[in-house]
């Protein structure tokens, strides 16, 4: 199968040989640490390393997809914050100091935000991905401007300043938009399939549906422009408020966590005749212990109920098995070669979900609190 066509092709949504087993959303995983000796924090700060360990989860558990970078600290910290990279392969990056903390209005991006912290060292990696592996799909991400501004100014700070000083927000929003931009188009000239911007800031039970046209709809309708690429969103927590915003921006994909029904979702593109396609949503729960039995079922129920491009439903848990990984895929695979894709098919002409299997609700993960890695047996 030619991945990157048939990724571009879902993407577009066009015919596929199957649907893809390309969790879009970051995978960086111990046990890739483990076999490539690419562990944190060297493979946030050296490009081959990055790549080695983003080449991992393709390598030995088959996602039809190269996942770079691994944290969320990135444009912040090329915005003047001190980030502190730890060193445990199960922590990732946090931002400590801001030169914006409580100060909104001093919000402001530097001339050469660019070539500043860690961007051109993702843009490298990039690189050597894409010479090293011509045929496989290469997905960059970056942070959406609502939460870029919620880590730079504090996010408390930030929720009351919606009430009290709202067009500040909306001015500071446009300026981490114009950071995000620069990072859109740095990506441009490189030859990616995919990326994933990660607004978490944005859900629900964050930033109030009703505030979502004031303060984020122009801006990340204005980055979706801007991209050269196949863009996707992705929203942590439960987004079935935000959908009718979510799906109707302008990106090529909107991912969401497993608490989401995809076939709600899927009637909901359907009504607003949207383009983006659905993203996900495996869940992170199932994939960090193992439990192949439900990722297996949940496989099979995100592909029956329409879900356009298969993945995890957040950035997959560092403690996560390989094994996990590659059970997603083969689910992926088992679901064609038992023909159960005339299910899926026939779902998409009439939107009548009626799987043979009972509708069990996945858990739901807080994977931030997933700091210990599980010790497992070597085979």
């Amino acid at each position: 199968m030619d991945l990157i066509k048939n990724l571009e092709n879902a993407f577009a949504g066009k015919e596929v040989e199957k649907v893809p087993a390309a969790s879009i959303v970051s995978v960086a995983l111990v046990e890739g640490m483990e076999k490539t000796g690419a562990g944190f924090p060297e493979s946030h700060t050296n490009a081959e390393k990055m790549l080695q360990l983003g080449e991992s989860a393709h390598k030995y558990a088959g996602v039809e997809s190269i996942n770079l970078p691994f944290d969320l600290a990135i444009e912040a910290e090329a915005l003047g914050c001190t980030v502190d990279l730890r060193d445990a392969n199960e922590h990732i990056p946090e931002i400590t100091e801001s030169p914006f903390f409580d100060d909104i209005e001093s919000v402001d991006l530097c001339d050469d935000f660019l070539s500043n912290g860690r961007i051109p060292v993702v843009a490298e990696a990039v690189a050597l991905g894409r010479e090293k592996y011509p045929d496989i799909p290469m997905v960059a991400g970056q942070i959406g401007p609502f939460t870029l501004l919620g880590q730079i100014v504090g996010i408390e700070y930030l929720m009351r300043c919606l009430a009290t000083h709202p067009e500040e927000v909306k001015t500071a929003v446009e300026i981490c938009a114009d950071a995000v931009i620069e990072v859109v188009k740095a990506y441009n000239t490189l030859d990616i399939q995919g990326d994933c911007m990660y607004e978490p800031s944005i859900a629900a039970d964050l930033l109030p549906p009703e505030m979502f046209d004031d303060f984020v709809t122009a801006p990340l309708e204005r980055i979706a422009k801007a991209a050269d690429f196949n863009m996707v969103l992705h929203v942590c927590g439960d987004t079935t408020p935000i959908l009718n915003h979510t799906l109707d921006l302008g990106y090529n994909g909107f991912s969401f966590e497993d608490c989401v029904n995809v076939k709600e979702a899927n009637k909901i593109k359907y009504n607003l005749n949207s383009n983006t396609q659905l993203v996900g949503n495996v869940a992170t729960d199932s994939l960090f212990h193992g439990k192949m039995d439900s990722i297996r079922e949940e496989t099979f129920r995100a592909l029956d109920n329409g879900i356009d491009i298969l993945g995890s439903s957040c950035c997959v848990p560092p403690g996560t098995p390989l094994k996990a990984m590659e059970c997603m895929v083969k689910a992926r695979d088992e679901y064609y070669e038992k023909g159960m894709d005339s299910k899926r098919e026939q779902n998409e002409l009439n939107l009548s979900w009626k799987p043979d299997y009972s509708e069990i609700i996945p858990p739901v993960a807080n994977i931030h609190a997933m700091t210990s890695v599980r010790k497992r047996s070597r085979i």
